[in-house]
């Protein structure tokens, strides 16, 4: 029991400095029954399924939830999900069974609305499109539009980290390899250039 009590004072000083310069904090969620959280020395603390995403987003700041596209079959110029990219997608939907969503965008091509219409359909929300290469203006209306709610974006390996730096306010992250499609950033800010980011991977584990 201890080990989860500390657990959950780390999380709460966590979210209440979100006025603080930007941080990054890397966790890993494993693919099992039970979301178990691996810290940076990947000792797995063994709690039970109550450790949902739900306590890594703060009520009382914009959240965005970032991630890449899953797995594709790679055919043509705007290929769909391979049976891969499909089970990651539905696995998505699982992690984020408990956690409210006001909002799901992804960008024009098949394999992102695929991967974020599954979400979709789990809220009853519709699938809104954005412009990738347009990104603050968006940020600012999503900023507007969902003040203390959480959207679920999904974009692509070189722009979600841009993204990213738009959001934290530096050149925090670089491009996400082409193989790996297991990343979700947790995002809690109160205004573009102000956030904590929670590095979380979901799934099964790619390279």
């Amino acid at each position: 029991m201890k080990p989860f009590i500390a657990l959950l004072l780390v999380f709460a000083a966590f979210f209440s400095a979100c006025e603080k310069d930007p941080e990054v904090i890397t966790k890993t969620v494993v693919e099992t029954d039970t979301l178990y959280i691996t810290q940076h020395d990947t000792v797995l603390l063994h709690i039970t399924d109550t450790v949902t995403l739900t306590q890594f987003v703060n009520d009382t700041a914009t959240i965005y939830i970032l991630l890449r596209h899953a797995e594709t079959t790679g055919s043509g110029s705007d290929p769909a999900l391979s049976t891969e990219g499909i089970e990651r997608s539905g696995e998505l939907v699982r992690i984020l069974k408990n956690v409210s969503i006001n909002a799901v965008f992804s960008t024009n091509f098949n394999r992102t609305r695929q991967t974020a219409q599954a979400v979709a359909d789990d809220k009853g929300l519709g699938n809104q499109t954005y412009d990738p290469l347009n990104q603050s203006p968006f940020i600012d209306a999503t900023l507007d539009n969902y003040k203390g709610g959480a959207v679920l974006v999904v974009g692509h390996s070189n722009t979600i980290p841009s993204f990213l730096n738009l959001l934290v306010g530096s050149n925090t992250y670089p491009q996400i390899p082409d193989t790996q499609y297991d990343n979700l950033y947790i995002v809690s800010m109160l205004e573009k250039g102000r956030a904590k980011v929670v590095h979380l991977k979901y799934g099964k584990a790619t390279p």
